[in-house]
């Protein structure tokens, strides 16, 4: 099943569905060719504030890092998708228990506790990751983030979604005035 194939995964799903956020999870069997090279399909597509994203989730430990096929195909997305949904990458790093978060509890991000450690989760525009990845192997074909920069573009992923729930008690609300 989408959105269930590892922990990040799972967690990020489980907190979608904690919280009342619609969520399409997506199926990696069917994958779309741009260019003769078969593009890797995001994980989510969920509601924003402002708009609508496509969210591939990268589960990381410490570092944040892409390959080039992420960046080709969320590159590939964007215009497929036209301007209709959103592209970006979804970072979430997990420290088992007991684990200091050293750098990561300076990172603006969403923070999910579960008994077997602490995920962080956060978002980083495809702009942004156009701009700020730099080559981190050659023989892997990565990307990595200077830490820094990173840290200063990356948003926590509950401060740009909407809640819907929160916004169907409040039009029920404003309609029985």
């Amino acid at each position: 099943m989408a959105g269930s194939r590892n922990h990040y995964e799972r967690a990020f799903a489980g907190w979608l569905t904690e919280t009342g956020l619609a969520a399409l999870a997506v199926d990696e069997r069917h994958r779309p060719v741009i260019d003769s090279r078969r593009l890797k399909n995001f994980d989510f597509v969920i509601n924003g504030c402002r708009q609508v994203y496509a969210l591939d989730l990268k589960g990381r430990r410490a570092s944040p890092w892409i390959t080039a096929d992420d960046l080709f195909s969320m590159m590939a997305w964007r215009g497929l998708l036209a301007g209709a949904i959103e592209p970006a990458f979804l970072f979430g790093f997990f420290l088992p228990a007991a684990k200091p978060a050293g750098r990561l509890a300076d990172l603006s991000a969403m923070v999910l506790v579960k008994p077997s450690g602490t995920y962080r989760f956060c978002v980083l525009g495809l702009d942004d990751t156009q701009r700020l990845a730099r080559p981190r192997s050659a023989r892997w074909n990565t990307y990595g983030f200077e830490w820094a920069a990173f840290a200063r573009h990356a948003r926590a992923v509950d401060a740009l979604l909407v809640n819907q729930a929160e916004q169907a008690a409040t039009a029920t609300l404003a309609a029985g005035r």
